[in-house]
């Protein structure tokens, strides 16, 4: 049981590290371009704004701030749970 929830932990602190990463990096990146011209025109001029760039690296930013509560709260919730 311990070994599926440490599973779990980490798959869920991967995904959360992953698109966190994303979602920082990507909207600067040279890649944007090129995933904007994929999408219709109107809605590729609406993400091309700064300020939604912008708050998709906030939202970015939320997921790499959870990776570190997750971290830091787990192993402390963990060991409250086992304690008599």
């Amino acid at each position: 049981m311990r070994a599926l929830r440490f599973a779990a932990l980490m798959l869920y602190v991967g995904y959360l590290v992953q698109v966190g990463l994303a979602m920082l990096l990507l909207p600067w990146s040279p890649m944007w371009g090129h995933l904007l011209a994929l999408i219709p025109p109107s809605i590729a001029a609406l993400l091309d704004l700064p300020a939604i760039r912008g708050a998709i690296s906030g939202f970015g930013a939320v997921h790499l701030l959870l990776v570190a509560t997750e971290l830091v709260l787990a192993p402390s919730s963990q060991s409250s749970r086992t304690a008599p």
